[in-house]
């Protein structure tokens, strides 16, 4: 048993000091610069429309199994905007691509690689994080861009913080 423990605690430690060097890879200024923000085929503010529904959920439906949010169905948008603002160039696109029953093509902020495997729903729910604390604070902004560091060394000092697993293959495993 004994060398079974020591084999595992020698896996460990090649597993933090791997993470180490990456996460000091990671760190560069260049790696963590902030870019300029995105343009959208819309112009949306968050910040303008959170006084209608403070919930990220409301607009951004997660269906099963979870592992994504979605951007709003433009006939939820328009389910106000049929009467509210009808003049704005914004409304009149959103209209078009409504009455067109097509979607917006907006612009994602925020992505992980292919080989991540990341579940909304795991760390709303379970882990009762918050949007924010990956996101940033999106209800205060009038244009979105990506502030908040989603690194594999943030996302790891998060769940140590948060007494979370953080084993590879945890993130890094093919999941159904």
């Amino acid at each position: 048993m004994r060398g079974f423990a020591r084999r595992v605690s020698a896996a460990v430690l090649v597993l933090l000091f791997s993470v180490s060097l990456w996460s000091q890879h990671e760190e560069s200024p260049k790696a963590n610069a902030q870019p300029a923000p995105k343009a959208q085929p819309i112009l949306f503010s968050h910040k303008l429309h959170v006084p209608f529904d403070t919930t990220c959920a409301y607009c951004h439906e997660m269906p099963e199994p979870g592992e994504e949010m979605t951007y709003p169905a433009e006939s939820k948008c328009m389910a106000c905007h049929a009467s509210v603002k009808t003049e704005s160039p914004a409304i009149r696109k959103l209209a078009t691509f409504d009455k067109d029953h097509q979607h917006v093509p907006w612009v994602q902020i925020y992505s992980l690689p292919d080989y991540v495997f990341f579940s909304h729903k795991t760390h709303i729910k379970k882990g009762k994080i918050g949007c924010e604390t990956c996101h940033g604070p999106v209800a205060e902004r009038d244009v979105i861009t990506r502030e908040k560091d989603i690194s594999m060394k943030a996302c790891v000092d998060c769940h140590v913080e948060k007494h979370a697993r953080v084993i590879c293959n945890t993130c890094h495993a093919p999941h159904p």
